[in-house]
């Protein structure tokens, strides 16, 4: 299915279900739920019938979902989303990126923001757990755990073991969260309580699956950094848009600056210049996605946090959101 800039997804409520016997009717709540979607009947069917019942918690859409018949959907690329099937009963065969998995109860499938997806069967009366979480999101929880920034998007391999471990916290957490979808007053609509349990679910989907900073995030504890370190992050994380030069953050941190450059690439592996545009990249993407195209421009956006070779700014925000900025301007929001 070919990729298309006609993906955005209408807004929803933060809670709905559905039941529908007709096909072309479940093809379109699956692309206003999901993504932009085509869904068949495969052979040998006798009857047709979804049902959707689905809450937003935070970043996180978490939908419970069945089928009462086998069927197959192909989507394009997720673009500016992850998404997770956890089926609790039944299986989901499907294919992304050349990785044919088969989920079962006991094995989830990750699907990541690039790449085509073909669902080749959703097996008849299949109850799936259907989670999609933005990608922003995602990356920066993995950034806030590793307390420094990362490349977009994560590797996440593409399936994890439900049975033990991380994983099979994660199962609990989904299924708890499913069970809170029909409660009149569900828990996770205070603020207090739904946006650690979002949090959490991220945490563990990052510790579960496998990807390139596993290791590091499972590690016994990062060293120390060095006071002078903390000191030079400190001032730039308070004021990103301020056009700090190495001897400024050096005088700041109190050493030379190949003792500060040595600090930056001891314990972050980046430059104190690298760090700095990373921490102004992510406010240009939060203030991109929060603003509306017609009271703004990328160009003044990007001034406003520093950048002002406007060609650079826009390789390095592609390079680190999979898209280029004014597609994250001009997105639903």
């Amino acid at each position: 299915m070919a990729n298309s800039d006609a993906t955005a997804v209408p807004s929803l409520p933060w809670r709905f279900s559905t039941r529908t016997l007709d096909l072309d009717e479940a093809s379109e709540q699956g692309t206003q739920t999901y993504y932009p979607l085509r869904m068949d009947i495969l052979r040998g069917a006798e009857q047709f019938r979804m049902s959707i019942d689905a809450m937003q918690l935070g970043p996180i859409l978490v939908g419970d979902c069945q089928f009462d018949a086998d069927i197959k959907m192909d989507f394009a690329e997720l673009r500016k989303f992850y998404h997770l099937n956890i089926p609790l009963s039944g299986y989901l065969s499907s294919k992304n990126l050349g990785n044919e998995i088969t989920a079962t109860p006991k094995r989830a499938v990750l699907y990541g923001p690039t790449g085509d997806v073909q669902l080749s069967r959703w097996s008849a009366r299949s109850r799936i757990l259907c989670i999609k979480i933005r990608r922003e999101a995602l990356e920066a929880e993995l950034e806030r755990l590793l307390q420094r920034p990362i490349r977009s998007p994560i590797d996440l391999a593409p399936s994890m073991d439900l049975t033990h471990g991380y994983g099979r916290i994660l199962r609990d957490l989904a299924c708890m969260l499913a069970g809170q979808i029909g409660r009149e007053e569900p828990l996770t609509r205070q603020e207090i309580i739904g946006a650690p349990l979002w949090h959490s679910m991220l945490t563990h989907l990052l510790a579960s699956a496998d990807h390139h900073y596993r290791e590091e995030l499972l590690s016994p504890g990062l060293p120390c950094r060095p006071s002078a370190l903390k000191r030079a992050i400190e001032a730039m994380r308070a004021s990103p848009e301020t056009p700090f030069t190495a001897a400024e953050l050096a005088e700041i941190a109190g050493v030379s600056i190949r003792t500060l450059q040595a600090a930056f690439q001891t314990h972050l592996n980046l430059s104190p210049m690298a760090y700095l545009r990373d921490l102004r990249l992510e406010q240009v993407h939060a203030e991109l996605v929060a603003s509306e195209p017609s009271y703004t421009s990328v160009t003044k956006v990007a001034y406003r946090w520093g950048f002002t070779h406007l060609g650079r700014f826009a390789t390095a925000y592609s390079k680190k959101y999979g898209v280029r900025p004014f597609e994250t301007l001009r997105s639903v929001k």
